[in-house]
């Protein structure tokens, strides 16, 4: 698996002009229909509300800094000793999220930069690979504990509206399904990869050889953490403040504009907005989020203005904000290639 690239995972590629028209397409779409109008509306409420708290807006964009340097926290741990400096991870992270803020379905092109700054910043390619699939498996459960933990304190509302108690079923059996695919991975592992390998046979875009590299190095690396309960629970906690304060921030941004949300509200529409930011369609799910989490929002009794407002002004500072600061980022890792002697 040495010196394996995410791209070696990949046999065939689908044509770049099908994805660029398509990509082009839905953006156009909803930079149209979706995402100008909202911006417009969100300026039109604003101009109709008496009072703002200036303070809990800065206070948002603190937390939503802290958030970022949570996660490279957890991409500090994950990596372990011989890693490069925070300063350096924390760049590398910003770059990578803002590639993913700009790309359509830019997670695989992000993944790839990222990638490489690790292997420019002295980490093996084995390590870089293994890094990335364990924060992201940690991260992604509990990102679904976290939106999990919201739907169970909104069991009052969530009791009288049918689409929250589909979403709540999903999300709880999501989390059973992965933990069983975790044990049964680790227990039986030449079963689990033999399975996965008559499954990826079918698929075009998928090499089996990889598959079973990648699924061996994510076993090898649960087994690590299960031997180091410390490591582990460090690695939870720093992605938990990582969802955590994220959440925070959009809560302080609807108390900004008037409206104080209760928990498992908060948690349950920002669970099903991050998870829907995965989706390989816009960048960061731009569009998609806003036209999910403001109706969610109005739902569970939040004003449509304040909705609105709270929603626009969060992504400006979750979404928006990452891509100057990646670009930065990015120059400046750049700018430090150059300066190392060769």
């Amino acid at each position: 698996m040495a010196g394996t690239t995410p791209n070696q995972a990949v046999s065939r590629h689908i044509p770049k002009w099908i994805l660029a028209i398509a990509s082009a397409v839905v953006l156009f779409v909803l930079m149209r229909w979706v995402i100008l109008p909202q911006y417009a509306g969100a300026v039109r409420t604003l101009g109709t509300l008496e009072q703002i708290s200036f303070p809990l807006v800065l206070l948002a964009g603190i937390l939503e800094m802290a958030s970022l340097l949570a996660y490279s926290a957890l991409t500090a741990t994950v990596l372990g000793a011989r890693r490069p400096s925070y300063f350096t991870l924390l760049r590398i992270d910003l770059a990578d999220l803002g590639v993913n803020h700009v790309v359509p379905g830019g997670g695989a092109t992000a993944a790839a930069v990222r990638f490489r700054l690790l292997q420019r910043a002295g980490i093996h390619p084995t390590n870089a690979l293994a890094a990335a699939a364990i924060e992201i498996t940690i991260s992604n459960l509990v990102l679904a504990a976290v939106f999990a933990a919201g739907l169970l304190l909104s069991l009052t509302a969530i009791s009288a509206n049918a689409y929250y108690r589909s979403a709540s079923g999903v999300a709880v059996a999501a989390l059973l399904a992965t933990g069983v695919g975790i044990w049964f991975l680790t227990r039986h592992t030449t079963r689990a990869i033999a399975a996965a390998r008559g499954i990826v046979r079918h698929l075009p875009l998928v090499q089996e050889d990889a598959t079973e590299s990648f699924l061996r190095m994510m076993v090898s690396q649960i087994l690590q953490l299960a031997k180091n309960p410390r490591r582990l629970g460090t690695d939870l906690l720093l992605a938990a403040a990582n969802w955590l304060l994220d959440a925070a921030s959009l809560w302080v941004l609807l108390a900004a504009f008037g409206h104080h949300l209760g928990v498992g509200p908060l948690l349950t529409v920002y669970g099903v907005g991050s998870i829907l930011a995965m989706l390989p369609l816009t960048p960061g799910g731009l569009g998609i989020v806003e036209g999910v989490m403001v109706p969610a929002l109005i739902g569970f009794g939040t004003p449509a203005g304040v909705a609105l407002l709270g929603v626009i002004a969060w992504r400006l500072v979750e979404f928006w904000l990452p891509i100057p600061l990646g670009a930065v980022a990015y120059t400046s890792l750049q700018l430090d290639a150059f300066r190392k002697p060769h």
